[in-house]
C-alpha cells in the first residue's frame, strides 16, 4: 500500500446501545482487533482514534498490549481526533475513515477505493451502500488530510461528532460521487445490516463469521453469501 495513506479507525467503549461493543468477541477476537486485522490485511497503515475518557482506558490498554497505534482525543468531538492526526501528515495525504462497529470492510476494499480516489483527483469519496447494493456496514470514506483540516467554521455539535457530515452536506466540486463497478454487488443486499449497534446485530454478524476458520482474511464476497 502507498505511503501516503493511513486508515483512522474510530472506536470507543461508551456506545449507548451496546456498551463496550468494540471489545465483544467474534471468533474469539475482540471486534476492534478484528477490524484492524481485516483493514490492514493488504498492508495499509492504521491508527485507532479513541478518547481520553476513563471509559476507554480498557480499550487503550488492549491496543497497547497488542502493539497497535492509538491516539487519544476528545470523547464527543470526534472530528478533532482526525484533525490532530491530520496535522502531522502531508496535506495531500489520504485518510480512510473506518469505524470499529463494522467488521466487514477489508484490505481489498481499502485498496479499491484508494486506487479509484487517486485516479479521480478529488478531496472526498464515500461508499454509498445503497448505490453499490451492499449492506449497511460495508462503507468506508476517503479524503485528503487538507480537506479534514479545512473544517473549522460553522460546525454544529453533530458535525463534530460525525466527522464527515459537513463535507457530505456541502458537496463541493471536489466531492467525488461515483459507483465503483468492482465493488457493486450483483445481488441487492442494501436492505440488510451488518453494522453492530445492538446485541442482535452482534449475534447476526457472529453467525456469519463462524463459517470461516480465519475471519481476518475472508473476503467480503464470501461473507455476503451467508447473509
Amino acid at each position: 500500500m502507498k505511503e501516503n495513506l493511513i486508515i483512522i479507525l474510530q472506536a470507543r467503549c461508551s456506545s449507548r446501545r451496546l456498551r463496550k461493543k468494540v471489545l465483544k468477541k467474534i471468533n474469539g477476537i475482540p471486534l476492534v482487533l478484528l477490524c484492524i486485522k481485516r483493514l490492514t490485511n493488504k498492508g495499509a497503515k492504521l491508527i485507532v482514534a479513541t478518547s481520553k475518557n476513563k471509559s476507554d482506558d480498557v480499550l487503550v490498554n488492549l491496543l497497547k498490549k497488542k502493539k497497535k497505534g492509538v491516539f487519544k482525543g476528545s470523547l464527543n468531538n470526534v472530528l478533532s481526533r482526525y484533525q490532530s492526526i491530520a496535522k502531522k501528515m502531508n496535506p495531500r495525504a489520504c485518510i480512510i475513515r473506518a469505524t470499529a462497529d463494522n467488521a466487514f470492510p477489508d484490505g481489498r476494499l481499502v485498496k479499491t477505493i484508494f486506487d479509484s480516489f487517486i485516479k479521480n483527483k478529488k478531496d472526498y469519496f464515500g461508499i454509498n451502500h445503497k448505490q453499490h447494493k451492499l449492506p449497511k456496514g460495508i462503507s468506508l470514506e476517503i479524503f485528503r488530510a487538507r480537506k479534514i483540516l479545512s473544517l473549522k467554521k460553522n460546525l454544529s455539535k453533530s458535525d463534530k461528532e460525525h466527522v464527515t457530515q459537513y463535507i457530505y452536506r456541502k458537496k463541493s466540486k471536489n466531492f467525488y460521487k461515483k459507483i465503483i463497478p468492482s465493488i457493486k454487488s450483483k445481488i441487492d443486499y442494501s436492505s440488510k445490516n451488518v453494522s453492530i449497534d445492538t446485541i442482535k446485530d452482534l449475534n447476526y454478524v457472529k453467525k456469519i463469521f463462524q463459517n470461516f476458520e480465519d475471519p481476518t482474511k475472508v473476503s467480503i464476497k464470501k461473507l455476503l453469501k451467508f447473509l
